[in-house]
Parts: structure tokens; sequence; C-alpha cells
């Protein structure tokens, strides 16, 4: 793969980034953390079937397949949807008590689903969690290192990225720019970088910090308007040795992007949420102090 392109013509083009699923579980306060600590906003804008047929409302309750109840929020320039696990016996429930909470997948807005899953079909792609009144579909993370991404052909009728309103918030206690890049645990980053390009237009992104090349092999791609981030360890000596050595290959973590990364690293401390290391212009805390969710930080553009 180069900068531009991959040898294999890749089967989607993805549009907006349509959300990132953090599952937890019932009781944590998940929604109240994200919203003071992070500055999370309520998206309730309504959504919409790309081609103007109407959707249902974001958020509107529990889901009986996947025992789960969703709420849409904005964080750092992008959607978040909360997934919180309602029965420990169902889908998303068996999926916490086994990862944990934390990042559960992603998803891009497409413009024509039913040629998007027949074309991955034909490209071999196992498609799974069909859901045909929700209008979105997965591609098994076994075909797709890893990383389970849905499909939808829905998006907001008012997208804050397009100007549409988000409520105000009091402050809180991190401002957080963006999301700089989702970290996904990988074997194998150049390989799993030549597979996620063939099934989806991507473009390398250079300039990010990124870890001794001794330690870890990174790859950031960009995919529609995000930032996706393999890393394979080369050594135990690497931070995500034991992620993957635990938990294989899958969405691992959120980097976080501040304008003034030592200030925040310093209310961090003050409010006990533990930074457990720091290299140059990122630094990693405690999951334990984030509710179990892992969490990267860095600087802007890359800076402390």
């Amino acid at each position: 793969m180069n900068d531009e392109s991959t040898s294999v013509a890749p089967v989607i083009r993805p549009g907006y980034f349509h959300r990132l699923a953090i599952a937890c579980g019932a009781g944590q306060q998940m929604d109240s953390w994200l919203r003071n600590v992070l500055g999370a906003r309520p998206l309730t804008s309504r959504i919409r079937q790309v081609h103007g047929l109407p959707m249902h409302q974001p958020g509107a309750g529990a889901s009986d397949e996947s025992g789960a109840v969703s709420e849409m929020l904005w964080l750092g320039g992008i959607p978040v949807a909360l997934l919180t696990a309602t029965d420990g016996d169902g889908p998303l429930g068996r999926y916490v008590a086994r990862y944990g909470t934390g990042l559960h997948s992603v998803a891009w807005t497409v413009e024509d689903l039913w040629a998007a899953e027949t074309l991955l079909r034909r490209r071999g792609v196992r498609i799974t969690g069909v859901d045909v009144p929700g209008r979105h579909f997965f591609m098994h993370p076994a075909d797709t290192s890893g990383l389970l991404v849905e499909w939808s052909d829905t998006d907001f009728a008012d997208d804050p990225r397009d100007g549409g309103a988000l409520p105000e918030v009091p402050a809180p206690l991190v401002d957080v720019r963006s999301v700089a890049w989702l970290t996904v645990t990988v074997r194998d980053a150049r390989a799993a970088a030549e597979l996620l390009a063939s099934l989806m237009e991507a473009t390398a992104v250079r300039g990010n910090p990124v870890g001794d090349p001794e330690h870890e092999d990174t790859v950031d791609l960009r995919i529609g308007d995000v930032v996706v981030r393999l890393v394979s360890p080369r050594s135990t000596r690497s931070r995500y040795a034991a992620a993957v050595e635990q938990h294989g290959e899958r969405l691992h973590a959120m980097c976080l992007r501040v304008d003034d990364l030592d200030g925040t690293l310093a209310t961090l401390e003050r409010e006990g949420l533990h930074v457990t290391a720091r290299e140059g212009c990122r630094a990693w805390t405690d999951p334990a102090a984030t509710l179990g969710m892992p969490l990267e930080w860095t600087g802007r553009r890359g800076r402390g």
C-alpha cells in the first residue's frame, strides 16, 4: 500500500464517520462521566436515510436483539453511540463480560448499502448483524483484522459537521479538541492496512507521533473523516503487547487531542485520573480511573 491507494481497488467509498460505539455495563454512569470529564454533548438530531427516507430518533430505547440501551453523543468532533447492556445474557452483556467496558465498533455511512453488502460478499467478507429496519450491517471482524465495522445508509439530518447546532453544556474537566485517532491492536500492522485498504478507500497518514519502531509497528490510515491507527507489537516492551496477548486483534483505545497536554495531564492527576505513562507528546491514563475505557492523549498537532 502506498500513500494514496492499494494495488486492489477498494470495494467501498466511505462517507462521514457514522459513530464510534462504546460498550458499558448498567450502573456505570458512563454518560455523565463522558459529559463531565470530556465534554461530550447530547446528539439529538433525527436520523434519516441518505436518500431522504425518514428514520427513527437516535437513542430511542432498548434493542431487544442486543439487550442494550443506546444514546448518541458528540465527542471530539465525531458521533459516539453509548451502548449500555441491559441484559447480561444478551450479545452486548456477554461482550462487556468478556472484554470489559471499552470501544466496541466503528461505523461509516455509504450511499448504496445493498451494493456495499453485495460487493463485500464477492470479496469473501462475511456479513453479520444485518438489521433491515435499522438499515445497517457489520463485516465480521475475523475478516477485517479484528476491527468490527458497521456500514449504514443513514446519516444525521442536522449533522454538526454541516453546521448543525449542539446544546451548550457546562465546562468539562478537560477540553477535548478532537479524536486524534482510534487505536486497533493487530498482529501485523502492514498486512492489516493492506487488507482494510482493499475493502474501503483509505490513505496513509504521516506525521503523527508513534512508538519506538524496534518494539512496535504503526500504520495510520484516514478512512472517511477519522484516522484509524493499526499497531502491532514487535516485542513485549510495546505497551500494546499485553492487549494482543489477552484479547487478540481488536479496537483498543481512543486517542484524544488537547491544546495543552502538560496542563491536561496535571489536571487529570489532580482529579485522581492517574497518568500511567508519557512518551514525548503522547500519554496514557489508567483505565481503572476512566471506568475501564483505555484512553490515550496527545497535544495539539502532535505537540505537548
